[in-house]
């Protein structure tokens, strides 16, 4: 298991992490233990492989973010605050692209099996972005009871959806017409039915990365039909006009009585369920980098 040894405060200590297995860790620091040479076993020094790399990204983040703590009340650090935030995910991103291709340089491990369990705790567990590295594991360390256990969790973050056939809905556009799914099916290889609404947060967020896809993908036989839970018309359209999203458009403004949602057992936002030109419906939940990549592997 990963673990920190820390002299002095939580925020500004002396501290490094390691990692914690049966046989004997050996730190040995000059002066600080932040640049401590660690070994001793096998585990302890594959993890130090990651956590060199991984430790001048987090430091850069961490001091941003202490400053916040020092700056006082006011518009000033506000702004700082909300410019952090906005940074958030793409540190999130650099973290996982390290990690990630830490799993595929050493599939064999425990330590790859360890960081990907950490990386999907709970219900926040996402097949189609965690998949592509757990197939790449060992077989032996898919054999250990974490390695079981995890591959249940996985195989039942899927969704029920993945595999089936879509279910055809009828809805109106913000023009007023009528538009089925079946039809926007016909046009295109992929269709990415999209739930969302113009006051939901974490969709609006998410907007930017469906944009992209869109963008990129757009011309190769991919489209986007985007299903709205507004209530409301003229805020409805104008986050799209907003976001810049130019693809199809659905919602009955039934808000959460949603036929179309219902249909797709929708109980959160955002979602979203990937057909292909066949009807069948051939993954769910494609969230920021991973929608992109499950794309372009189809169409590339």
């Amino acid at each position: 298991m990963a673990a920190k040894i820390t002299l002095g405060n939580e925020d500004h200590g002396d501290r490094i992490d390691l990692f914690l297995s049966e046989g004997t860790v050996r730190v040995n620091a000059k002066d600080s233990i932040r640049y401590a040479n660690i070994n001793g076993t096998e585990l302890a020094e594959t993890y130090e492989k990651l956590a060199k790399v991984l430790r001048p990204l987090e430091d850069d983040f961490m001091s941003k973010f202490l400053l916040i703590k020092t700056m006082p009340d006011g518009e000033a650090k506000k702004a700082y605050t909300t410019k952090m935030l906005a940074g958030l995910d793409a540190y999130g991103l650099q973290r996982r692209e390290i990690v990630h291709r830490f799993v595929l340089d050493n599939p064999s491990s425990y330590v790859s099996l360890y960081l990907l369990d950490k990386g999907s705790p709970g219900k926040l567990m996402n097949y189609e972005a965690t998949n592509p590295y757990y197939t790449k594991l060992s077989k032996a360390l898919k054999e250990t009871p974490l390695g079981k256990e995890f591959g249940e969790r996985l195989l039942a973050s899927k969704g029920v959806l993945t595999g089936e056939k879509f279910i055809d809905f009828v809805s109106t556009t913000p023009e007023g017409k009528k538009l089925s799914l079946k039809e926007v099916l016909s046009k295109n290889k992929y269709t990415l039915v999209d739930f969302w609404a113009s006051w939901c947060g974490p969709c609006r967020k998410e907007n930017p990365n469906v944009v992209k896809a869109f963008d990129a993908f757009k011309n190769k036989g991919f489209t986007v039909l985007s299903v709205s839970l507004d209530d409301n018309a003229a805020k409805w359209k104008e986050a799209i006009e907003k976001d810049g999203m130019p693809w199809y458009h659905v919602s009955s403004l039934m808000g959460w009585k949603e036929p179309a949602a219902a249909l797709y057992g929708i109980r959160a936002i955002p979602q979203n369920v990937l057909v292909d030109a066949q009807g069948k419906i051939v993954a769910t939940n494609l969230r920021a980098e991973t929608l992109y990549n499950k794309i372009e592997s189809l169409l590339n």
